[in-house]
């Protein structure tokens, strides 16, 4: 396969990088804030566009060069901060394949500059991985009204967001239909004053934060439902897959980073009269996450050249995500024992890569979720959830 990255979006990744490094990051982290300087930089040099139409001032590209892009960014200092990136050319997808065009021409062009926040309110304190559970609903009311009524958990930058995609139920589970029958989406303004925040704390990625929401009986317009009422799953569970993806190829750039960092410390810490680097303590661990981190990247590029062809990729999504979350957490739990002592303190950044990644082996979808998912589709084995 073919897994050739386009040029002209690697100048533009790596004209962001020089502006937002290593330190740059390490004050993000720190003060718990926002990357605004990251986020207008990547506005500016149109990577917001990656994956939307040219007539709505994209790039038209496909995922194949969406999940280069991500680990480039993620590699050249960006971390999982590169979820920033991703998921905001996620959320142009969802615009483009399931809005109406009037909502396409009124949106598109703004996602596409960077100028639009758009966070996704899927998962709820009771049902947590089972977004099938949701109790959040949807009422009609009257010909084109609808009133949403409930709560959602990690949204992540509530605060800034200008619209927020609600997941609500408009149909209730019904015994002789599948589950996932009877969910919508809807578009809501973030700032409507009948949604109230509060912000949650968390162990990393303090580049984002998270909140849980509530809201009672928001009145949301049918013109801003997304896809087909009652059928957003599935609708929807094509392009969470493609965040599979997307964060996989973000882990692999992070974790090339965090053993980037190690491998120059090994070779200027000098202990008991030597480079660390020439012991093979030090090397074979480190030379054993390079190579998991290549076999998950040759898997994570195969399965976004399957979207790309159209073709059946929820497996191998699956696939990508779990080695990419597995081989990345050895290379920062590595890059940190390679630093020893210094590697726990916050002078040095790769305590910061191995907090951040501890998130991804439950989120998107949590490591067990994944395997009962592969044991299902590829060993024919009772589902067992």
């Amino acid at each position: 396969m073919d897994f050739t990255f386009d040029r002209s979006i690697q100048e533009k990744i790596r004209s962001v990088s020089s502006k937002c490094d290593l330190e740059y990051w390490r004050q993000v982290d720190q003060e718990g804030k926002f990357p605004t300087e990251y986020w207008n930089c990547l506005a500016e040099s149109g990577l917001f566009g990656v994956l939307i139409e040219q007539k709505w001032g994209g790039m038209e590209r496909g995922l194949l060069d969406l999940a280069l892009a991500v680990e480039e960014t993620s590699e050249r200092y960006a971390g999982l901060g590169s979820y920033l990136f991703l998921s905001g050319c996620l959320v142009s997808s969802i615009i483009s394949s399931h809005s109406s065009a009037e909502m396409k021409n009124e949106l598109l062009p703004k996602l596409a500059r960077g100028q639009l926040k758009i966070s996704i309110a899927l998962s709820e304190e009771s049902s947590g991985l089972d977004a099938l559970s949701i109790n959040s609903k949807a009422n009609k009311m009257g010909e084109h009204t609808y009133s949403l009524s409930g709560s959602k958990a990690f949204v992540n930058n509530a605060d800034l967001a200008d619209y927020l995609i609600i997941f609500a139920r408009t149909s209730e589970i019904n015994p002789s239909q599948k589950k996932s029958f009877g969910v919508s989406m809807f578009l809501v303004e973030a700032y409507d004053p009948k949604i109230k925040k509060r912000k949650l704390s968390k162990l990393g990625m303090n580049f984002v934060n998270s909140y849980s929401i509530d809201f009672e009986d928001l009145t949301v317009s049918e013109s801003r439902v997304l896809g087909e009422v009652d059928k957003a799953w599935r609708n929807i569970v094509g392009i969470f897959d493609m965040d599979k993806i997307l964060t996989a190829a973000s882990l692999i750039g992070t974790g090339r980073l965090a053993l980037s960092e190690a491998s120059k410390w090994a070779k200027k810490r000098t202990v008991f009269g030597k480079l660390i680097g020439s012991n093979q303590g030090v090397q074979f661990p480190l030379a054993d996450a390079v190579a998991q981190l290549e076999v998950s990247e040759g898997m994570t590029f195969k399965a976004a050249s399957l979207v790309d062809q159209k073709k059946n990729f929820g497996n191998e999504a699956a696939f990508a995500l779990l080695s990419s979350a597995t081989a990345t957490t050895a290379a920062t739990d590595r890059a940190l024992q390679a630093f020893g002592g210094h590697g726990y303190y916050k002078e040095y950044n790769v305590e910061r890569f191995w907090r951040d990644v501890r998130a991804h082996r439950v989120h998107p979808v949590s490591e067990e979720l994944l395997l009962a998912s592969i044991a299902e589709r590829s060993l024919g084995l009772p589902r067992s959830y």
